[in-house]
C-alpha cells in the first residue's frame, strides 16, 4: 500500500524548491524548506502560505484541534510535526490513501487535493463515472485499485491536467500558473512500487 513519507520529497520540492538529499531525514528538508519563511504570492487566493500550508488551511487545523486561530507568524513557526499531521489529516487520510495500492497513483491523487482541494477528488471520480461528491469511500477506493495502476495513474493525470486547463478558461487570471501546475503534475512519475 501507498505511503505519506514516499509523497513528502514532493510536496517540498514542488511547494518550497527543496530538494531532500541523499541520507537526509524529511524533518531535516522540512526545516530548511521553513527557513525560506512564509511567503505571498500576488494573484494567489491562499494568501500567505508556509511549505504548502495556507493561511486558511492552517486555521481551520487549528480550529479542529480546538485551539485559537493562528496568526502568520504562527505559521512561520509551524514545526514539523504539525505540518505532517496537516498533510495526513487533511489531505491523505480524505484521499484513503493508506488503502490505495500503488504509490505513484496515491502521490497523484494526494497532490492534486493538496492544489485543489475537494474538487480534485470529485474530478477523479467523474474519471472513473462515479457520483462526484469529493468524499473518497469504498467505491472510489475500489475503483482506484480496480484496473491496472498505469491505466488508473494516465487517467488521473489526464484529469488534473484537464482542470487546470478548465480553470484557466474559467479564471484567465489564473493562466500564470498553469505552467507550474502542469511541470508539478508530471513531475509525478509512474512506478509498480507500492509504498511498503
Amino acid at each position: 500500500m501507498a505511503s505519506i513519507e514516499r509523497l513528502i520529497p514532493h510536496i517540498l520540492q514542488w511547494e518550497c524548491g527543496v530538494t531532500v538529499r541523499k541520507g537526509e531525514t524529511p524533518e531535516s528538508a522540512y526545516a530548511r524548506a521553513r527557513a525560506k519563511g512564509v511567503t505571498t504570492v500576488k494573484g494567489d487566493a491562499g494568501g500567505a502560505t508556509l511549505c504548502g500550508v495556507t493561511i486558511g488551511t492552517f486555521s481551520d487545523w487549528r480550529r479542529r484541534q480546538g485551539r485559537p486561530i493562528p496568526t502568520v507568524g504562527d505559521l512561520a513557526a509551524l514545526d514539523y510535526g504539525e505540518w505532517l499531521a496537516i498533510l495526513k489529516s487533511l489531505f491523505w487520510d480524505p484521499c484513503k490513501a493508506d488503502g490505495i495500492a500503488n504509490q505513484a497513483v496515491a502521490d497523484m491523487l494526494v497532490d492534486w487535493r493538496w492544489v485543489n482541494g475537494t474538487q480534485a477528488v470529485r474530478d477523479a471520480q467523474a474519471a472513473f463515472s462515479l457520483v462526484p461528491d469529493g468524499i473518497v469511500g469504498p467505491k472510489t477506493l475500489a475503483a482506484l485499485n480496480a484496473v491496472p495502476a498505469r491505466k488508473t495513474f494516465e487517467r488521473l493525470m489526464c484529469m488534473r491536467e484537464a482542470a487546470y486547463r478548465r480553470i484557466v478558461r474559467n479564471r484567465p487570471s489564473q493562466k500564470k500558473f498553469l505552467k507550474g501546475w502542469l511541470n508539478r503534475t508530471n513531475a509525478i512519475k509512474f512506478t509498480t512500487e507500492s509504498g511498503t
